[in-house]
């Protein structure tokens, strides 16, 4: 094969710059963020070794391709994730909070692997979007938007558990 060609399932192949391609890329970056995070921040292994395990069956569910689970991620569904992001007051007793250096490197590294995977979502986007709208994974457009939301719940307890 050509340097500049790669496998995207099976014999097919194209070019190293293919949207599915870059995605996957995104992903390797976002796994290392992850691992340099469980490094870091161990009081949160299993949390962000599910963050983990959810990435890498995004890859094999897009090498696969084979739908994704749409499981419960850290022991909330989608619903409860999404009341738990959207009203932190309710569920943790702080506001939304943009992070400040003063928060600590524990937030701030977790506010760092969340920019990844918001990075990795837009490149899932270019992906699995056509021009023209068409979406043809909702499946792991939507475990991506979990996964950036479930980081910023991480750092949401973590405040919270600051300011007790």
């Amino acid at each position: 094969k050509p340097e500049h060609m790669t496998h995207l399932r099976g014999r097919v192949l194209v070019e190293k710059t293919h949207p599915r391609i870059a995605f996957r890329g995104a992903v390797d970056s976002l796994e290392a963020e992850l691992l340099l995070c469980i490094l870091k921040l161990p009081e949160l292994a299993a949390p962000l070794g599910e963050i983990l395990d959810l990435a890498r069956m995004m890859i094999r569910c897009d090498v696969m391709e084979e739908p994704l689970e749409n499981k419960t991620l850290c022991g909330l569904t989608e619903a409860e994730q999404r009341q738990h992001s959207h009203f932190p007051k309710a569920h943790y007793g702080i506001p939304h909070f943009m992070p400040q250096s003063t928060d600590g490197e524990k937030i701030l590294y977790l506010n760092k692997v969340r920019c990844a995977a918001r990075q990795t979502e837009l490149a899932a986007v270019r992906a699995f979007v056509s021009p023209e709208g068409v979406v043809t994974r909702p499946d792991i457009l939507r475990a991506m938007n979990r996964m950036s939301s479930m980081l910023y719940i991480l750092m949401i307890r973590l405040k919270a558990d600051q300011n007790r």
